[in-house]
């Protein structure tokens, strides 16, 4: 690993979209969106050493009890729903394939006992985030935060043009809002939020346990406006009409980051949606997209969805070269001159990576003060990813 720099001189007041940036360089930056799904989220809990995961694996237990508390209690006399609550919650099932199923069955029964599975799950990961936040004192918001202060860094060489996220939780709202200067935007209106300082795009394309369903939408700790697990999204209705076509014009970018967003079957709307946004933009042109995760699952995707053009990591043009020089201790290099015996020795070690949104952030940090030769900003938070332990 590159060595790390000081401080630095004291950052100046920059203008969160690069306006300054773009006028002062004869070429514009390249405009970044991310997608967020619920490995970015169990990123950030990771980060901070919570006990606690947040990931389907880590609530399989918990939602195994509360649906056999489900079955005695409203459903006991019921052979073949017993028979099938003994069989769904397992590390091999998917809670949104047996979700949707039961939503298309015939039978009344099975339809009300899907509604009543989307209300389990929705209370055992309310519960979860209630844990964590116990256990830490405060929403664990770190690389998030870290994140939008990347954006920060004076002279840095690309523009925010906003966030897609799949997840419930508000970790990222949280994270804008401490930042200072920031707004959220929601692409909706959501009344009890702040509208002071530079606005930020948060499409929230599943929704929110903030919001309260009515209108207009309010925040509401207790509230719940979204669309549960299941295969076919129901996004045909206010607001979620209004935040798929959001998305859309986001998508109006150069880089597309995904976070922990594994792009499985469950989200085939969304991978609908982002083919559209390759090949049916004005000018032409088709984002880069780059998966923040184990370069196993995005390999995995370039085999799957070819034509979505997926990066993995290993093969981003910045970071790639810096991330094998790591790996293999060695000069940087490019994932494409690798002879294959090497590659598979990459790909091996790069499993071991615990937390790719960290690795991900470091990596950046390094890059950017190896190419500015400082990465101060007012709030220091991108500066301390990297000289961290």
């Amino acid at each position: 690993m590159m060595g790390r720099g000081p401080k630095g001189l004291a950052s100046f007041s920059f203008t969160f979209l690069a306006v300054h940036l773009s006028m002062q360089t004869a070429e514009a930056p390249t405009r970044v969106v991310y997608l967020f799904g619920a490995g970015a989220s169990h990123a950030c809990v990771q980060h901070v050493g919570s006990s606690h995961g947040t990931l389907m694996k880590h609530l399989v237990s918990l939602l195994s009890d509360e649906v056999s508390d489900l079955v005695k209690d409203h459903y006991q006399d019921h052979r073949s729903l017993r028979f099938l609550a003994n069989d769904l919650i397992t590390d091999s099932v998917d809670i949104e394939q047996i979700i949707t199923f039961l939503d298309q069955s015939p039978s009344a029964l099975h339809r009300d006992f899907a509604e009543r599975l989307r209300d389990t799950f929705e209370a055992v990961l309310r519960q979860r985030f209630e844990e964590i936040e116990l256990e830490i004192g405060d929403p664990p918001d770190a690389l998030y935060y870290a994140l939008i202060d990347m954006h920060h860094v004076p002279r840095f060489t690309e523009q925010l043009g906003g966030f897609l996220t799949l997840n419930y939780d508000s970790l990222l709202e949280h994270a804008i809002e401490r930042y200072g200067r920031l707004h959220v935007d929601f692409c909706v209106k959501v009344e009890g939020t702040a509208s002071e300082g530079t606005p930020i795009q948060v499409v929230k394309l599943h929704g929110s346990f903030a919001w309260e369903d009515r209108w207009p939408i309010a925040t509401s700790a207790s509230g719940t406006l979204w669309i549960p697990p299941g295969i076919q999204k129901a996004k045909d209705r206010y607001p979620f009409n209004m935040l798929w076509g959001g998305a859309r014009e986001l998508l109006e970018c150069d880089v597309l980051r995904v976070v922990g967003c594994s792009l499985s079957a469950n989200d085939w709307d969304l991978i609908s949606l982002l083919f559209t946004a390759q090949y049916t933009r004005s000018d032409g042109r088709r984002f880069h997209i780059e998966i923040i995760d184990t370069p196993r699952q995005a390999l995995a995707l370039q085999r799957r969805f070819p034509y979505l053009g997926v990066q993995s990591v290993l093969e981003h043009a910045v970071i790639g070269p810096q991330l094998l020089a790591e790996l293999l201790g060695n000069e940087p290099r490019t994932f494409d001159s690798l002879a294959d015996e090497e590659r598979r020795f990459v790909l091996e070690l790069a499993e071991a990576e615990p937390n790719w949104f960290l690795r991900w952030l470091r990596l950046k940090a390094e890059v950017t003060y190896r190419d500015l030769g400082s990465i101060s900003t007012d709030n220091g938070a991108f500066e301390r990813v990297m000289t961290a332990a």
